[in-house]
């Protein structure tokens, strides 16, 4: 093939957006988070951030970063196994081990990162990989770099994860696989019987709580405090940008995981370290999030409120029971359509379509953070009223 030739071949299907009229993705942003947000020199209510807790843009957490990059600088343009790893940096790994019961954590550029490191590092060709089928890119990217056998079960289907166990259970190791909060549904695993399972196979899970930590549990602890499964999950491994309103990712678990990982993870040791100023927010943040569990009630609240209302309304949603409500589509068109609905009445949201989610199954997402207040929760639903009107074809 020539060259000019493989480039003509890289085309992109933007039809769902020029039927639609609207672009969604890469739009401008031109202020910082919280209540409105200024996209493309527009004011909208936010309602498309992962900062559940409304905490990136928090004054006390913000002078302590300005503390530390006063201190450091902007970075130590070092990887961890040298000058990167500074006191500050360690100490976050500590209080992310305190934090989610664990006896030790690595940060991570970004948990996509940590998750691309995992399964090569972890798993031979004599193992087996199965994982809930709405498992985020990250990991079914990892999971490519391992010899591993790979298998799914159907999304929280405890039926289907122990057939799978059962029908591999003479190889070396097998492996269970999932989120705490899925991001693009608003569920969580059933924990409970994932755990019982695991330890009838002799499995060992890994659970990416990406979205959960900050936001689920009484204290904020994610998927584990809901299921008190400190103890019996192997590995964790979650983002500093959502929930802890920061930067990162980080892998958490037993000493001598983590410590094989230090020495062994080529996504950890080779790439520049997190800077000490993003370090120093992200201790802050997690102490903030442990002392104000009247944040994570005020935001389940405004989700509830939405999700009961949407529903009456008759709007396709998916089983979410937490602070994530998402609407379905038949079309990508639809859902790009009726996002453009809610930027024209000045309502901010992220848009799912194929090969993100199903096709069929397109979507649109409602993040509902602390940062908003009641009225604009009528707001929304008031919109999504108007809606109905216009595109009845859209509810059941």
């Amino acid at each position: 093939m020539k060259k000019e030739d493989l480039i003509k071949s890289m085309v992109v299907d933007k039809s769902p957006l020029v039927k639609a009229g609207f672009n969604p993705y890469y739009q401008p942003v031109r202020s910082g988070l919280g209540r409105n947000i200024n996209v493309n020199g527009k004011s909208l209510i936010s309602l498309g951030t992962n900062d559940y807790l409304g905490i990136a843009n928090n004054e006390e957490i913000k002078k302590e970063a300005l503390r530390a990059l006063r201190k450091f600088g902007v970075s130590m343009c070092g990887t961890p196994i040298v000058v990167g790893q500074t006191a500050i940096n360690r100490k976050l790994e500590t209080e992310i081990a305190s934090f989610l019961k664990q006896e030790d954590a690595l940060i991570f550029p970004s948990c996509y990162q940590c998750n691309m490191g995992i399964f090569g590092l972890l798993t031979t060709g004599e193992d087996v990989i199965i994982a809930d089928r709405e498992i985020h890119s990250s990991l079914l990217n990892g999971i490519g770099l391992s010899k591993a056998s790979f298998k799914i079960f159907s999304h929280n289907n405890l039926d289907k994860l122990e057939k799978a166990l059962a029908r591999y259970s003479n190889c070396r190791m097998k492996f269970i696989v999932v989120e705490g909060l899925y991001s693009t549904n608003g569920d969580v695993p059933p924990l409970d019987g994932m755990m019982k399972l695991a330890e009838k196979y002799d499995a060992f899970i890994i659970v990416d709580d990406a979205h959960g930590v900050g936001v689920l549990g009484r204290e904020g602890r994610g998927v584990l405090e809901v299921f008190d499964a400190f103890k019996e999950i192997d590995l964790v491994t979650g983002s500093l940008g959502k929930g802890v309103g920061a930067f990162g990712g980080f892998l958490a678990g037993g000493a001598r995981l983590i410590d094989y990982f230090r020495y062994n993870s080529p996504q950890y040791f080779y790439s520049t370290a997190l800077p000490p100023a993003i370090a120093a927010a992200s201790i802050i943040s997690l102490r903030y999030i442990k002392e104000h569990p009247e944040i994570r009630e005020r935001i389940n609240s405004y989700a509830r409120k939405l999700y009961q209302k949407l529903e009456t309304l008759g709007f396709r949603l998916t089983k979410s029971t937490t602070p994530v409500v998402c609407v379905l589509f038949e079309t990508a068109e639809d859902a790009i359509l009726a996002t453009k609905m809610l930027y024209e009445k000045g309502i901010y949201t992220v848009v799912f379509v194929p090969p993100s989610v199903a096709k069929g199954a397109s979507r649109i997402r409602l993040t509902l953070n602390a940062n908003l207040q009641s009225e604009d929760i009528d707001f929304v639903i008031s919109v999504f009223s108007d809606i109905k009107k216009r595109k009845p074809q859209w509810v059941n």
